[in-house]
This record gives C-alpha cells, sequence and structure tokens, in this order.
C-alpha cells in the first residue's frame, strides 16, 4: 500500500528580533555615549573657565595648580545654582509636552480638557516669542554696542543673541518653508550656520556667566578670609614675608623651629605646596604666598573663625 509522500520539511525561519534588537541597544548606546562625551567637554571647559576666573582673582594661574581633568569637571557643578536648576527643568518639560504631546481631538474628553487648553495657551506664548526673535536679536545687538557699561552682566548680552539666533530656526518662526531646488542650496546657509553661529554664541554668554560667578565667588572667599583654615609656620631660618596681618615671633635660639608666622590663612594646597593669603588681604595690594613644605619648615593647620564661638575659635 503506498501512501502521499510526506512534505519535505521546511527549517524553521529564524527570529530576526534579537538582531534587531542588538542593533537598537548598540545605537542607543552609541547616542548615549556621544551624549556623554559631549556633557564632559562642557563640564571640563566650564569648569576650567570658573577656575581661571576664580584663582585668577588671587593672581594664581589654574592650570599651574597641577589640576586634573576630573577635578576641573566637578568645579563646573559650581555654576549649577538653584535659578539655573530651575530654568533647565522647566525647558526641559516644556519641550518634552510639546514633543510628546498627542494631536488635539475634534471632541476633548473632560479630564483632558484643561491638559489641552493649558498646552495650546503655552504653545501660542511660544509661538509669539519665536516669531519676537528678531526683536530679540537687536535688543542683544544694542547690548553689544554697550559693552564698556555692562559689567558683570555682559553675558547677557551674547546669550539673548544666541537665543534669539535659534528661535529664528524654528518652525514656528518660519513664515513659509522653501521648496524646489533651491532648497538643498541654501539648506546649510539657512540652517547649519546659524544654528553654528548660535551654538557659539550661547557658549561665549556661559563662559562669560561662568567667569563672573566664579570671581563672585572670589570675592566672597576674600571677604570671609578668616573662616579659611589658619595656618601657622615654623621655620628655622628667618622667612622674606611681610604683609598686613602677618606676625612674626622669634622663639628663642634654642628651639629648632626658631621662627613662628601667624595671621595666614590658606587657599589651596597642592603636592605639599601651600598658596596662603594674609588675613589683612585685598585684591590691589595684598600678596599671595607660596610656601614649599620642607625639612626646615612646618606647617600647621589650625581651624578658621567659626561662627559658634567667634574669636575664640582663632588659631594663628
Amino acid at each position: 500500500m503506498s501512501g502521499n509522500p510526506a512534505p519535505p520539511s521546511v527549517p524553521p525561519v529564524a527570529s530576526s528580533a534579537p538582531a534587531g534588537e542588538e542593533r537598537t541597544a548598540a545605537g542607543l548606546l552609541g547616542i548615549v555615549v556621544a551624549q556623554a562625551s559631549f556633557l564632559v567637554a562642557i563640564m571640563y571647559f566650564l569648569g576650567a573657565v570658573y577656575m581661571t576666573a576664580y584663582y585668577g582673582y588671587f593672581r594664581l594661574d589654574a592650570f599651574s595648580l597641577g589640576l586634573g581633568f576630573a577635578e576641573m569637571a566637578i568645579q563646573s557643578l559650581n555654576v549649577v545654582t538653584a535659578p539655573t536648576a530651575i530654568v533647565c527643568v522647566l525647558a526641559v518639560l516644556i519641550a518634552r509636552h510639546l514633543a510628546t504631546a498627542p494631536a488635539p481631538t475634534t471632541q476633548p474628553d473632560t479630564d483632558e480638557e484643561g491638559q489641552e487648553r493649558l498646552r495650546r495657551t503655552l504653545e501660542s506664548a511660544l509661538r509669539a516669542v519665536a516669531r519676537a526673535h528678531l526683536y530679540i536679536v537687536g535688543s542683544s545687538l544694542a547690548l553689544l554696542l554697550l559693552w564698556p557699561w555692562l559689567g558683570a552682566v555682559r553675558w547677557v548680552a551674547p546669550l539673548l543673541l544666541g537665543v534669539g539666533v535659534l528661535l529664528g530656526q524654528s518652525p514656528w518662526a518660519q513664515s513659509r518653508a522653501t521648496d524646489g531646488d533651491a532648497a538643498a542650496l541654501s539648506r546649510t546657509w539657512s540652517r547649519a550656520v546659524p544654528v553654528f553661529t548660535a551654538g557659539l554664541l550661547l557658549m561665549w554668554g556661559l563662559s562669560l556667566a561662568t567667569g563672573a560667578l566664579g570671581e563672585q565667588e572670589a570675592r566672597q572667599t576674600a571677604a570671609n578670609l578668616d573662616r579659611h583654615p589658619a595656618v601657622v609656620l615654623l621655620s628655622t631660618d628667618r622667612l622674606s614675608l611681610a604683609g598686613p596681618g602677618l606676625e612674626v615671633k622669634d622663639l628663642g635660639a634654642k628651639a629648632h623651629y626658631r621662627y613662628r608666622y601667624t595671621g595666614l590663612r590658606r587657599l589651596i594646597e597642592r603636592n605639599g605646596r601651600y598658596y596662603l593669603l594674609p588675613l589683612g588681604w585685598t585684591y590691589r595690594t595684598g600678596p599671595t604666598y607660596v610656601i614649599q613644605d620642607g625639612g626646615d619648615l612646618r606647617i600647621e593647620l589650625f581651624p578658621g573663625t567659626q561662627e559658634e564661638c567667634g574669636a575664640w575659635c582663632m588659631e594663628g
């Protein structure tokens, strides 16, 4: 008895989902790494600007202190103040809401009616601001003409100029789209160049704001110098140190460290090198001492003035 031949077995088709998932994961990892690298580079740049302005106030070169890449990047966190954090969070939330908001329906639900109305109001306000980008650019150019008189708020001019140029490239500011063969030829000049210019202007404004913040922090340090760690120098030989608030005492020939210097505050210490300021330090005439720790010199550190006990916490 002959039967019908069995159909040839077909090998199962391997699922392509894992390969697609691997490609998606690899792409996502590449995006994260690229963004993280860009963020670290920005942090290093802002940290370097901050440290240069801070230590430049005390006549020191921040790069001569031997600060590493990680230390420079961490110092950029000084720029993250409460107003800056609030503005950044609000900007991210607004951009995310506008990007992920669903299209409006003809008959919105009762629960979503308030959210839809708020979204439309917010979008209308942003459209109005984007369409007024020429006024923002004009105002920032007027501020640039007043550059010598702006002082510590000079960063506002390039920052506003960058924001105005960037708003001009948003879809809300475009009255009509460019069609035809001319679109491909003019795309670089109409999009890439303005966006690149806006990025440079924003970085310029951020660097000026960071430098102003670093100098402001340095002024606060100089105004509250007595709260920094007190330093006592004990030396076998007399040191050529003189300045306001600095005192020297001769302990006698029998003492190994004969001379004792007080009235100093530590600014920073790097690799056995102490950068010290006298209590009477001023920006115009105050010296900054650089002391290298060695066998003929002993450095003692004490707490500075504390708010709880006032002058009783003074050492040196």
